[in-house]
Formats: structure tokens, sequence, C-alpha cells
């Protein structure tokens, strides 16, 4: 997997020019790309196990043991 990234204001101003966000919605977008992108909320924390009661799973883990509910289905002939 590679993060391709794109510049912010593209994908903001599709997204509401295609109407798949209103106009007022931009403003957070805009807010939480920020964030996301200086590295806030990138050091990990107990949250999950708060919430969840269980301890958060890797990534790796999680894709490993999750891959197949994304494998593309053999062709039906």
């Amino acid at each position: 997997m590679t993060h391709q990234d794109l510049d912010p204001e593209t994908w903001i101003g599709g997204a509401v020019a295609a109407g798949l966000v209103p106009a007022d919605y931009a403003v957070m977008l805009r807010w939480l790309t920020r964030t996301i992108a200086s590295g806030n909320g990138s050091t990990p924390n107990a949250d999950i196990e708060k919430v969840t009661g269980r301890p958060p799973t890797a990534f790796e883990d999680f894709a490993r043991r999750d891959a197949d509910a994304w494998a593309t289905a053999p062709a039906v002939k």
C-alpha cells in the first residue's frame, strides 16, 4: 500500500463541486486535513482500549487478519 498525497484544496473543492459535501463542510475538512497532516493524533494512546475494553490492533495485524474481506471474488462462469 502506498500513500499518494493530494492537494487538499483540489479534493475538497472537487467534493464540494460534485455535491458530495456542502460548501460549509469544506471549512471542517480543511481544518481536519491540516490537523492530520501536522501529525496531531499520530501518537498512540489508550483511547481504543478505553472505548472498546480491548487493546488496539496494529494495522499490519489487522490487514493480515482481514485481507480476505477485501479480496476480489473469483469470476462466476
